[in-house]
């Protein structure tokens, strides 16, 4: 019977954490949907918000958090316990893409009121601006690069639900181009 157990805890130890993830994906999946439903019935209504808030998921920033906390402690438990400098290295590697990865889910926000635009970067500047000071999207992997007066202002990653600013930037009629299009273009001059 002891057999048994420990043959159990050790299936349970090595899948467990793919069950996790999968969980996880499974959440974040049908919380955009949900929203996706609700931004489709206030359409259906006609209603449209002219104040929202575009930010990173709150599950994925906690996840990075948790990375945080994880990798600075393997990295101070491998530094006190190993002669070598590999492993603390690696660690300590991992614990600066997670703080640099946390700090941005944190502090990146992109607020519209009506026409207004208010974008905070991973650093805290603030700018603020209007709709007509776009000059176009471009379009890269899933994700938006905003344009203001030609130079690149922000960039929208993939895995940030966007759908009302692009509705926005679609009704007000603001060019959207495909950046590999634009590429091949460049290329062939």
């Amino acid at each position: 019977m002891n057999d048994f157990l420990r043959m159990c805890l050790n299936i349970i130890t090595q899948i467990g954490p793919y069950l996790v993830v999968l969980l996880l994906l499974k959440y974040l999946i049908n919380l955009q949907q949900k929203r996706a439903k609700e931004r489709e019935e206030e359409q259906k209504r006609g209603i449209i918000r002219t104040h929202y808030t575009i930010k990173t998921e709150k599950t994925l920033t906690i996840i990075f958090v948790f990375g945080i906390l994880f990798t600075g402690g393997c990295t101070v438990a491998s530094a006190i316990q190993q002669d070598d400098i590999f492993p603390p290295l690696v660690f300590g590697i991992a614990f600066v893409v997670f703080f640099i990865g946390s700090l941005n889910m944190i502090m990146w926000k992109l607020e519209v009121d009506e026409d207004e635009i208010t974008w905070r970067s991973t650093f805290g500047r603030k700018r603020t601006f209007h709709f007509e000071d776009i000059t176009y999207c471009e379009r890269k992997k899933g994700s938006m690069r905003v344009y203001v007066n030609g130079e690149k202002l922000f960039t929208i990653d993939s895995n940030i639900d966007k759908e009302e600013f692009m509705e926005d930037i679609k009704r007000r009629r603001i060019p959207v181009k495909s950046y590999w299009t634009n590429q091949h273009k460049k290329n062939r001059k």
